[in-house]
């Protein structure tokens, strides 16, 4: 690898936010797995990999070099925009898919696209489509499943992702905010609580989650489940909320793509800290201010996928304290631990 690529991608600069550009590459799609590892990469017109092309995940990297075909299987004509790997998993979309295309601002005269390659399907998700078009307007996109030989790639550095370039780069947080749902109108209520109860409990989730709902609700929240609104609805909401207060997770990197520092927003936690760092460097660099962070997790209560846990792992008579303390509910609501009727209906469900 160049000297410009061997190490993670920063926030602060360097090869994460700068572009380079190429006649002739060669685009090899994933070849094998290995877990999260992808054997896929670009090649320039000499067969060298291209290092500015590979995808980081926190400080190591999640492509790995595959072998160079001697022959392409489809070609490409025209110049065209690399985007790297497109997940379909919203969240991983969301952190890696969309992290090069800071540079459609600069390019989107030039290109015919953006090309990206995939580990599934070879078609966009509709909430990927929806996303896309909010962020880069009507640029096309190709999804490569052959070995193609591109005529012109532009290869822009990896702005965003997990880890510590969750913060974005600024080149990468101007795009944003100058472009992504920027037709979008606020419309919503004052205070929102963003709601995973109708998420599978093996997704990470809780037993019982309701019950927080309901306490949201009873001091004053408008209880909101993302999955049930279309993308452009959730934007709405998260633009027209001054108080937003929710378990982390996918939702709340949608949030912080359109938050605003006189937001203030609470997470709360459902995973050891370290699990949500990146989450909470994305909120705080996009809103440009830090969110409260309420560890309420009592002790041998982590998650582990598959695992059920009741909601009784969260020290219920903590978070209403803390969300008092910082001005999230009013002193007078009524919230201390579990009730025993709380906790008769967390009993049921872990039985049914």
């Amino acid at each position: 690898m160049s000297a410009e690529a061997i190490d993670p991608p920063s926030p602060k600069g360097g090869w994460s936010q700068s572009v380079r550009e190429y006649e002739r590459a060669r685009v090899v799609p994933p070849q094998e797995l290995d877990g999260r590892i992808l054997y896929t990469g670009v090649f320039d017109s000499e067969g060298a990999l291209l290092p500015m092309a590979a995808t980081w995940r926190r400080d190591e990297l999640i492509t790995y070099a595959p072998s160079l075909p001697a022959e392409a299987e489809a070609q490409l004509a025209g110049k065209w925009l690399w985007g790297g790997v497109l997940y379909h998993h919203f969240g991983h979309f969301q952190m890696q898919s969309i992290a090069r295309l800071w540079a459609v601002r600069k390019y989107r005269d030039e290109i015919e696209g953006i090309v990206f390659v995939t580990r599934g399907q070879a078609e966009l998700l509709p909430f990927a489509r929806d996303y896309l078009r909010l962020l880069i307007g009507d640029v096309p996109v190709r999804v490569v499943s052959a070995v193609t030989d591109i005529e012109a790639l532009v290869v822009p550095g990896q702005g965003f992702g997990l880890g510590k370039i969750a913060s974005g780069t600024r080149v990468f947080r101007r795009y944003v905010a100058a472009e992504f749902a920027r037709d979008v109108a606020a419309e919503g209520p004052r205070d929102l609580f963003i709601s995973r109860s109708l998420q599978p409990v093996d997704k990470g989730g809780f037993l019982g989650e309701e019950l927080l709902d309901a306490r949201m609700e009873e001091a004053g929240y408008t209880v909101f489940w993302p999955e049930e609104h279309g993308l452009e609805e959730q934007i709405a909401r998260y633009k027209a909320a001054q108080r937003v207060v929710a378990l982390d997770g996918s939702a709340l990197h949608l949030f912080a793509m359109v938050a605003r520092a006189e937001q203030k927003a609470a997470v709360i936690l459902r995973r050891e800290r370290v699990a949500s760092r990146s989450l909470r460097r994305h909120m705080a660099a996009f809103m440009g201010a830090k969110p409260l962070t309420i560890n309420a997790l009592s002790e041998g209560a982590e998650v582990s996928l598959g695992k059920k846990r009741a909601i009784s792992a969260l020290d219920f008579e903590m978070i209403g304290r803390l969300l008092k303390r910082h001005g999230f509910i009013k002193r007078g609501v009524a919230w201390g631990p579990l009730t025993e009727a709380e906790l008769d209906l967390i009993s049921a469900g872990e039985s049914a």
